[in-house]
């Protein structure tokens, strides 16, 4: 019997899966068809058969068209992806029962007549009780189809994953089969403890009917799989349609079919070229932007052998080109007779044409405009606006790709050009710039080789990169740039202005090629420090001196964040009494892990980065504080002296913060004298005059610090608020045996007491160079003949003794 039920389940399943491999109306007329048998016979075979498998467990044939009936319907619905199947399921459902129901009246009509011949003689009674179990079981058979149909929608809205979703539509459709087993008999016969045992004892055979027919849908699943994933991808039912009436549904079909117009309107007028293309690459339908982005006229599209893919060129040779795509594709193409014009192509796959064919839709969108802003955007993002010149990126690019070949980088900084800017204006330094970048690319045209190359990578920053380390060559091609700059440049007939430029050169053949640039620009930094308008060449200590610095910088913004700086100060004394009557405070560091810094090291460092305004303010109010601890002590008389740089005193904040710093503190600004070096005034005098003016109306004494070391112009000390000058070391060194500079300090003392200023002389180490400078009418002295400079509680001890 086992056998005989899977040969039944078999061939009722041949049918509905052959069924979906067909396409169009001829699947969906083999499909009606069928289900209409499976209703037409299954009203009858309840009572034809019955396969008993085991003890409890009885199939009868009924149940199997029931089960063959029901696994149809739902893989027609799968196959179609389309519910609206339901509503014509439904009406043929009851237009079977009622031929049914007809026939089964008429049949038990004639039978009962005496004239009707009843060769076998088949009871009329049969025929009675078959017409309402008919009716019953259509109309148990329609809400079984809608609630099977109910619970995948929810499932489909839940958006589960293919699998979980096969297995819960199988599960639901076995569960849907079995409450039909339960639900039938106790509709029909009534509910009563003979029925229900009845019922649940036979529960088996529509169990195991159930998981039969099952099998059959994971085969589809598994066969089709595409199908179902496209069934559960499809828009959820409407049930509204599933109840409306011919007027609703013709006023549906209207709304589709206008917007299949408005579709259609947007098809063929579309900027986007837009193909249905079939398997052999033929277009089926075109729209006027994609025949003319191929450049296909007319009559090339009506040609049955047609290739437009023999019009496609993919724009990334490593990529592939899917004749056929399985999925969605998309990828950069160049399209035309030519094959110039780019474009976005994408391919999608649109099902079967109506001879089973799979179709296509080619999008391709026009990128020529795109492609030509990209060119232009990539072009300005790669050279400079005002030379036309490559930039510093277009630079490190090509450093990056440079392998072993040997090459060398002439970094050029032009002296001084803020000046030109700041005196003539930015037209004319746009001008000087055009004319230099002018100069240099005629050097590279003229000497250097093709794949060398000139950039602008700063404000007034040129490099050469060239393609070789010989030194002959890199020696004629510095003495080109040079000439080149020595000529003066014409801004007008009453305009011409000079720039020189300071040169740094690396040239290298095991360094990487990212490091040459920071090479060249040691190399530049070095030349920068000695004398402007030189050359140096890269040398190995200077990548060492570049990292100490880097590393010292860190570290001194540490120490400043962390209170690690002290204030040292060292004494002056009185010329003549040697009476202690002023210091100067000095920075000092000691690093946990350097140990003692030299300031000569590290004040360069704190200029070049920004921190000397940090260690400024640092020691301005250090000394303020400790001059206000020592005057409420008793030690009158002392005036305190501290250096400040020029980037401090041309802030904009310096003179607010220096008189909130007094009033803070207490501290007197009579006791208070600001030294301040050559080089802040000469730079700057226009801007720096009026400050010193306002510092000395504060009351604040003024000195000028390494007095003569530097420009000197005697013209700015009639200008200049000072009230002492100081005197280097470098004047008092050799003195009294050298007569030279002996007689050239001699003079700066009688032109500062001519003037009216007080003198500090610093550096005085030996008794004879006190004496001397005493002689000559200095007023103060320092030096490590008295001290050097002391720690604040050496210091204080020394007040103690003084006093």
């Amino acid at each position: 019997m086992l056998l005989l039920l899977i040969l039944q389940i078999i061939s009722f399943s041949l049918f509905p899966l052959y069924f979906t491999m067909l396409h169009g109306p001829s699947r969906r007329t083999h499909f009606y068809v069928y289900i209409a048998i499976l209703l037409l016979i299954g009203g009858f075979m309840g009572n034809v058969y019955s396969l008993p498998l085991a003890e409890g467990i009885v199939i009868s044939g009924g149940n199997l068209c029931y089960g063959a009936f029901m696994m149809t319907a739902v893989m027609f619905v799968w196959a179609e992806r389309d519910a609206f199947i339901l509503r014509h399921l439904v009406r043929l459902v009851v237009l079977v029962d009622l031929f049914n129901i007809s026939f089964s009246y008429l049949t038990q009509t004639i039978l009962k007549s005496d004239k009707a011949i009843n060769t076998h003689g088949v009871p009329s009674a049969l025929f009675e009780i078959s017409t309402p179990l008919i009716a019953l079981g259509g109309v148990l058979i329609i809400l079984e189809l809608l609630l099977l149909l109910f619970i995948f929608e929810i499932i489909k809205r839940k958006n589960v994953v293919p699998v979980w979703a096969a297995a819960l539509y199988i599960t639901s459709f076995a569960f849907v089969l079995v409450l039909d087993g339960i639900a039938f008999p106790l509709i029909a016969f009534g509910i009563n403890s003979q029925i229900v045992t009845l019922v649940f004892g036979g529960l088996g055979g529509k169990i195991v009917m159930a998981l039969a027919f099952s099998v059959p849908l994971a085969v589809f699943i598994l066969w089709r799989r595409q199908a179902f994933v496209d069934y559960l991808e499809a828009e959820t039912v409407r049930w509204r349609l599933l109840a409306s009436s011919s007027t609703d549904l013709i006023r549906e079909m209207t709304i589709k079919d206008q917007d299949l117009y408005r579709g259609d309107i947007v098809f063929r007028n579309s900027t986007e070229g837009l193909a249905i293309v079939d398997k052999s690459g033929f277009p089926l339908k075109a729209n006027k932007a994609f025949r003319d982005m191929l450049e296909l006229d007319k009559e090339l599209v009506n040609e049955e052998k047609l290739d437009v893919r023999d019009f496609i060129a993919l724009g990334d040779s490593t990529a592939f080109f899917p004749r056929t795509p399985s999925e969605h594709w998309r990828h950069e193409v160049t399209v035309g007779g030519r094959m110039k014009r780019p474009g976005i192509l994408s391919i999608t796959p649109a099902g079967k044409d109506f001879k089973g064919d799979e179709t296509y839709v080619y999008s391709l969108i026009d990128i020529a405009e795109q492609k030509s802003t990209q060119v232009q955007l990539e072009y300005l993002a790669s050279h400079d606006h005002l030379t036309g010149l490559p930039n510093r990126r277009a630079l490190d690019k090509t450093l990056a790709g440079l392998q072993s070949s040997p090459h060398s980088l002439i970094m050029i900084d032009l002296d001084r050009f803020g000046d030109v800017n700041d005196s003539y204006g930015h037209d004319v330094g746009d001008h000087v710039l055009q004319a230099i970048a002018t100069r240099l690319d005629q050097i590279r045209v003229s000497q250097l080789q093709p794949q060398d190359q000139l950039c602008r990578i700063g404000g007034d920053e040129f490099a050469f990169l060239l393609h070789t380390t010989d030194k002959s060559l890199l020696e004629r091609a510095l003495a080109d740039i040079r000439a080149s700059l020595d000529s003066t440049i014409e801004i007008n007939d009453s305009l011409h202005v000079l720039v020189t430029a300071t040169i740094g050169v690396s040239s290298s053949l095991q360094s990487r090629p990212q490091d040459i640039f920071r090479q060249a620009d040691a190399a530049l930094y070095e030349a920068k420090r000695f004398r402007r308008g030189s050359v140096s060449t890269y040398e190995e200590r200077l990548t060492l001196e570049s990292q100490q610095r880097t590393r010292l910088a860190v570290r001194l913004k540490d120490a400043i964040a962390n209170d690690r700086l002290e204030v040292h100060y060292q004494p002056q004394f009185d010329a003549t009494t040697h009476e202690l009557c002023g210091a100067e405070a000095l920075v000092r560091w000691t690093d946990p892990e350097i140990g003692i810094v030299s300031p000569a090291d590290f004040i360069p460092i704190a200029e070049e980065t920004g921190l000397i305004e940090a260690i400024g303010a640092f020691v301005l109010e250090r000394t303020c504080s400790d001059g206000r601890e020592w005057l409420r002590a008793g030690y009158r008389g002392i005036t305190l002296s501290v250096n400040v740089s020029a980037s401090q005193l041309r802030s904009g904040r310096f003179i607010s913060t220096l008189d909130q710093m007094l009033k803070k503190t207490g501290f007197p600004a009579e006791s208070l004298c600001i030294e301040i070096t050559e080089s802040t005034y000469l730079e700057r005098e226009n801007e720096v005059i009026p400050l010193l003016s306002e510092l000395r109306n504060l009351g604040l004494g003024i000195a000028i610090d390494d007095f003569g070391t530097k420009y000197s112009s005697l013209s700015y000390l009639v200008e200049i608020p000072c009230t002492s000058i100081k005197i280097d070391r470098s004047f008092v060194s050799r003195i009294p045996n050298d007569i030279k500079q002996a007689d050239l300090t001699s003079a700066i003392v009688k032109l500062a007491t001519i003037m009216s200023f007080k003198v500090v002389v610093e550096g005085v180490e030996t008794k004879a160079q006190l004496d001397f400078v005493t002689a000559e009418g200095c007023d103060m002295v320092q030096g490590f003949y008295f001290a050097g400079a002391l720690a604040k509680s050496d210091f204080v001890e020394r007040l103690q003794r003084a006093s």
